[in-house]
């Protein structure tokens, strides 16, 4: 739940803003520290803690936000109210609300996205989700399969593919393991992040094949590294 400057504490929890788009992060004091309660020692299993986490304000039109954390599923729609009790500190950061990661055309993180009045597929960049040959999620994967995940949540499809394919460098005995353990590492953050019922996920790894841009240039080489995810809307 925290970050390596902060052990004990819940500051990796964060509110997102459905209205405006955007990500309340936890407060800090001046000095980097959360403004957060802290445990003296981790929670033993079985156990249950009680904490608080200080957060920027919403705006006053907002009447729910959305609780997410390093471990659970988004928790939808939390009513925002006010409260009796309140906490004093003059040394606080200023606060920090981010804009949403949003799935769109990007040359610059290479996502893209089509659509038409059926269904939505959603194309992710390897580079951007993992690191070079690994099928491990990076740190910035999550930001990003969330809003998949919420996309997901909103649509009506009972049925999500989860495609994996690689540029043509090396061969398809490396590329085709690759590409499946990739799409796989997606599916099992999505599976987690995802909250409506009985939604399934069928997963494949390609390798080079259907290419979508030019494997003679590094460019194309990057936009054919890819995670698709296709639904129903």
């Amino acid at each position: 739940m925290s970050d390596f400057n902060n052990p004990y504490t819940a500051n990796r929890i964060t509110l997102l803003d459905p209205t405006n788009q955007t990500r309340h992060l936890s407060m800090n004091q001046v000095n980097g520290s959360c403004f957060c309660s802290s445990l003296e020692e981790n929670i033993p299993a079985g156990g249950t803690a009680d904490m608080w986490v200080i957060f920027p304000e919403p705006p006053p039109d907002v009447q729910a936000m959305t609780v997410t954390t390093p471990l659970t599923p988004p928790m939808l729609d939390v009513p925002v109210t006010d409260s009796t009790e309140s906490v004093e500190n003059s040394g606080l950061a200023d606060p920090e609300i981010i804009p949403l990661t949003m799935i769109s055309d990007s040359l610059e993180d290479n996502t893209a996205r089509t659509e038409n009045n059926e269904e939505v597929s959603i194309i992710l960049a390897s580079d951007v989700l993992f690191g070079s040959g690994s099928a491990d999620l990076n740190a910035d994967a999550l930001d990003i399969l969330e809003q998949v995940a919420l996309e997901i949540d909103d649509a009506s499809s009972t049925v999500v593919s989860i495609d994996g394919y690689a540029d043509n460098t090396g061969n398809n005995s490396v590329n085709v393991p690759l590409s499946q353990e990739r799409a796989e590492a997606v599916e099992g953050q999505l599976v987690d992040l995802v909250t409506r019922g009985g939604v399934e996920f069928e997963v494949a790894g390609h390798g080079s094949a259907d290419p979508i841009a030019d494997n003679d240039t590094e460019e194309g080489r990057e936009r054919n590294r890819r995670v698709t995810v296709t639904f129903e809307k």
